[in-house]
């Protein structure tokens, strides 16, 4: 949620993920195990995609992908 706060703002922010954990993983985001990051990923994708365009989501997409792995 803080990487996307500064894009979409606190609110929007939390909005959008837990939207995106309940729609792509039935589940609420305090729920989501890392293994689940990348569902929910993609699931954030089409609300991403309106709020900030393809490009910008692409490029922020790769960020957390990038940082899961090194968590991994």
């Amino acid at each position: 949620m803080r990487h996307l706060e500064p894009l979409l703002g606190g609110f929007t922010a939390k909005m959008a993920i837990q939207t995106a954990s309940l729609r792509a993983l039935k589940r609420p985001p305090e729920q989501v195990g890392l293994q689940e990051l990348p569902l929910l990923l993609e699931g954030l994708k089409p609300m991403l995609n309106t709020f900030i365009g393809a490009l910008h989501t692409k490029v922020i997409l790769t960020e957390f992908a990038t940082a899961m792995e090194k968590l991994r």
